[in-house]
């Protein structure tokens, strides 16, 4: 069964499958992550909860905990403009 799980090791790594790839060209890495939503002036509350993650889910995304691909994907759409916060439920 594919793992379902992305680290940031992977999103730097040449992608081997589909969700890989799709994730691999994620803009911002984990480490980023934190800064990116200090930047948009947001509590983890309000920002991992647009994404469906928990205020401390969201947490440990931000200290490298590995993010569920389908996370990463909306990150990854919401990073780069495709999908806005009317897109997304809140």
């Amino acid at each position: 069964m594919a793992n379902d799980f992305v680290t940031e090791a992977t999103l730097q790594e040449p992608a081997l499958n589909a969700v890989k790839l799709q994730v691999s060209s994620l803009a911002l890495s984990v480490s980023d992550l934190k800064k990116y939503r200090i930047s948009k002036r947001e509590s983890q509350e309000k920002f991992w909860g647009r994404f469906g993650v928990t205020q401390s889910s969201g947490s440990r995304f931000e200290t490298g905990l590995a993010i569920p691909a389908p996370v990463a994907l909306l990150l990854k759409l919401y990073v780069n403009g495709k999908l806005n916060d009317g897109d997304l439920l809140e």
